[in-house]
């Protein structure tokens, strides 16, 4: 039998070594690389993680003109608000319209947009989604980076021209796409071969719609009688303060139709 005396100093042993394992314990880790905390001299500063909510959006575009209510827009993921004249846009933001409203918003690389009647409209970059109403597109200046409008039906590409797409209400009726003057590239939306449309021609294309030569064969000519009651009576392009700056082009396009 082991002396007496042998075990109380093991005893001892085992009470030091189990509360230096408790003392390490209360400290917190160290990240490898990083100062301690009683240490934060201006020579290593610790550097507040950066939030990516914190960043303000770029503006890309602006409202130009609001003609009637209402007129709504969601910024950065957030709820709708009434637009605001001179409101800047950044990409994600969205803007839509109701009943008789318009509006007209002008992105800093070229491209200028009046929506109507139940549109909706979002920013991406180097897209315009228009998932509901009317739209007319025009390029003041030059166009510094393509620019496509991107539909349920289809895509149009913006190609220094003026363009018009009409989504009806009834989700299964066709879209329409309008080249009022210069040249619109279209395709599907799953990719593909693209068709031009040429000035004062249109084209309606089926949601889920995959026959591009079928589509093809349908791109006819807007008849004259209607382009110009489109020219008189449009609210996109009579129903603002200012005219369209296109509008001679669309005059001439509309005297070379039948």
């Amino acid at each position: 039998m082991p002396p007496m005396h042998y075990l109380p100093g093991k005893f001892a042993m085992a009470l030091l070594i189990a509360g230096g394992m408790a003392i390490a314990g209360c400290h917190p880790q160290q990240v490898p690389g990083s100062t301690p905390s009683g240490d934060q001299s201006q020579d290593n500063p610790i550097a507040e993680p950066s939030s990516s909510e914190d960043a303000t959006p770029t503006p890309i575009a602006a409202v130009q003109e609001i003609i009637a209510t209402p007129v709504s827009v969601t910024l950065d993921q957030g709820e709708p608000m009434p637009a605001q004249l001179n409101q800047a846009l950044a990409y994600g933001d969205r803007v839509s319209t109701e009943d008789q409203a318009l509006a007209e918003v002008k992105l800093v690389n070229g491209p200028v947009f009046r929506l109507g009647g139940q549109a909706s409209l979002t920013l991406r970059p180097n897209q315009l989604l228009l998932n509901a109403g009317q739209m007319i597109t025009w390029v003041e200046g030059t166009l510094t980076t393509p620019v496509e409008i991107v539909t349920p039906a289809g895509i149009a590409g913006i190609r220094g021209t003026t363009v018009f797409v009409n989504i009806d209400e009834d989700p299964a009726a066709p879209v329409e796409f309008f080249a009022w003057e210069g040249q619109v590239a279209f395709r599907l939306v799953a990719g593909g071969e693209e068709i031009l449309l040429n000035s004062g021609e249109q084209l309606f294309v089926f949601p889920g719609e995959q026959d591009i030569d079928a589509l093809r064969q349908r791109v006819q000519p807007l008849d004259r009688a209607t382009a110009l009651q489109r020219l008189a009576q449009s609210p996109l392009l009579n129903g603002f303060s200012r005219p369209i700056p296109t509008r001679p082009e669309l005059e001439a396009t509309v005297d070379t139709l039948d």
